[in-house]
Formats: structure tokens, sequence, C-alpha cells
């Protein structure tokens, strides 16, 4: 800015302040709406899952009974046990993964709101006394309205960190528990249905 007329200062000093509220605000109203509609999707999705997981446990169920009255012994029960330990493994890694989806997206929106802000703050602490306002005149008085945002914005600043540290872990739990869960349903339905054709063949 330097060299530039005082009226080009004020001039890019508020489109800068602008720029930075706007920018704030569609952060918020998008986060708002695309977290809403994820997390409507993701546990749709493994509510499903955990569904069809406990189904297919008490269908299989229904249909080792079925084995027994036809008189001869149940063949390779072990992996009917595999089956069923798998599935609920999945039922319950996908009742985490609705979960911990709350978790990570609460502390994303929170870490990114706060960078937002602090951001806002500190454009706000530069570029207004650069518009000419009224009581910024003095030193001082710039001083005394730069000192409180600056504070606000180190705050903001911990913050941010604390909640990009939870996110990360929150991160990493949903990662995992959303790739376990559903390698652990096709490993029970495959068990389960391995189970069931070597019966019926009679191997």
């Amino acid at each position: 800015m330097m060299g530039l007329p005082p009226n080009a200062v004020q001039y890019f000093a508020k489109q800068h302040v602008e720029a930075v509220e706007k920018h704030l605000s569609s952060i918020e109203e998008n986060l708002f709406k695309e977290a809403q509609e994820d997390r409507r999707a993701f546990e749709k999705f493994y509510n499903n899952l955990a569904l069809f997981s406990g189904g297919t446990i008490a269908l299989s169920i229904t249909y080792l009974g079925y084995l027994k009255t036809l008189g001869r012994p149940l063949a390779h029960q072990r992996l009917l046990m595999t089956g069923w330990a798998s599935l609920f493994i999945c039922l319950l890694l996908s009742l985490v993964y609705v979960l911990v989806t709350l978790y990570y997206g609460h502390h994303f929106r929170e870490r990114e709101w706060a960078e937002a802000k602090k951001r806002k703050l500190e454009v706000e602490a530069r570029d207004i006394p650069k518009m000419g306002v009224e009581n910024l005149r003095t030193p001082q008085e710039v001083a005394e309205f730069q000192a409180p945002r600056m504070e606000s914005a180190k705050k903001l600043a911990d913050i941010a960190a604390k909640h990009e540290k939870l996110e990360r872990r929150y991160l990493k739990l949903w990662q995992w528990s959303g790739r376990i869960a559903q390698l652990t349903f096709a490993g029970g339905i495959g068990a389960i249905l391995l189970f069931a054709v070597l019966n019926i063949l009679g191997r």
C-alpha cells in the first residue's frame, strides 16, 4: 500500500474487510448445508449396514435350525461362528461410525469457524484503521482498537488448534471404523454363504 493516495488505501482496506466478512459468511452457510446432507447420507448407509448385519445373523440362526431338521451333523461350524463374529463387529462399528461422524463434523466446523473468525479479526485490526474512521485517528486509539482483536485472534488460534487435534483423532477413527465395518460385513456374509453351501452339498 506504500505510495498510494489515502483514498486508495481506504478503498483497499474496506475491500479486505468486506472480503473476509463475505468469506466467513459463505463458509458458515456452505458448512451447514454440506454437513446436513453428508451426515444424513452416511448415517443412512451405516444404519442400514447395522440392520443388514443384525438381520443376517437372525436369518442364519433360522437357517441353522432348518439344517438341523435334516437329521445330519453340521459341518464347518467354525465358518458360521466366524461369520457371526464378523457381522457382529460390523454392527458395532457401523454404530460407532455414525457416532464418530457427529463428533468429527462438530470439531471440523468449529475449527474452520475459528480460523475464519481469526482471519476476520486480524484483517479488521490491520485494515480498519486505514479506512479513515473518525475515532481511529491517533496511535493510541488505533492501539486500543487493535489490541482486543489481536488478543481474541490469539485465543481463536488456540481454539482452532484444539479442535484440529480432536478432528484428526476422530477422522482416523471415522475412516477405520467405516473401512472395517465394510470389510467385516463382506467377510461375514461370505463365511455364512460358504457354510450354507458346504452343508447343503454335504461336504
